[in-house]
């Protein structure tokens, strides 16, 4: 006695389990054909790093090294530069110094007794239109008369020696119009004071006589 049904359930089962196994199949496939693809895309970008690796180690080769300071150049640079450091210093240290000299200099200038100035004598006064004469601080080594040495020793004058057809007031004129750009005159009072005993009405050729001169 058959069993009609259950053979149609079996044979339906195995149909059913090949179909499943049919999908699973076309899955596989499937997922093996997309391994396959990442695999050589995989392959392709691990071409292309391996070709950057090869480019930049080629880039590194033909650094150029040249502008690189080696040790020994550092070093040099170091000692240049603690050698102008060190006369920099010294500079400084030098204008300090010279400073503080000029400092005490001036203290000393400033503290210094002021020297007193005394006027140069005039050694040269304008000649005589008649006659000849002397500066008064060097008295004639021929005076007619002690009191006329005195008299020029001690006040500003010129000696003058008596010509012919003078008489004191033309002398003082004379000497007047001589001294005037000096800023000196003389009068014959002073002329008089200056030369006791003297008599302007009885002047002798060669008689020396002591021409005072004040300012004006």
């Amino acid at each position: 006695m058959g069993f009609p049904g259950l053979a149609q359930d079996n044979a339906a089962r195995a149909a059913a389990e090949r179909e499943a196994a049919e999908e699973r199949y076309k899955l596989l496939n499937s997922a093996v054909e997309g391994l396959t693809s990442a695999q050589a895309d995989l392959q392709r970008r691990l071409g292309s790093l391996a070709e950057e690796v090869r480019s930049l180690r080629a880039q590194e080769y033909k650094i150029d090294t040249s502008k690189f300071v080696t040790r020994e150049e550092f070093n040099r640079l170091v000692k240049a530069f603690e050698e102008i450091e060190r006369k920099r210093e010294d500079d400084k240290k030098l204008i300090r110094e010279e400073f503080e000299q000029l400092k005490k200099d001036i203290v000393k200038l400033l503290n210094a007794p002021a020297s007193s100035a005394t006027p140069k004598k005039n050694k040269t006064q304008p000649p005589a239109e008649k006659g000849s004469e002397k500066l008064a601080e060097k008295p004639s080594s021929k005076p007619d008369k002690s009191d006329n040495l005195a008299a020029s020793a001690l006040q500003e004058g010129v000696s003058y020696t008596i010509e012919k057809d003078n008489t004191l007031l033309a002398v003082v004129k004379a000497h007047n119009e001589k001294f005037k750009s000096q800023g000196k005159k003389t009068s014959v009072k002073l002329v008089l004071d200056a030369n006791p005993g003297l008599d302007e009405k009885k002047l002798r050729i060669g008689q020396s006589v002591f021409i005072p001169l004040v300012p004006e």
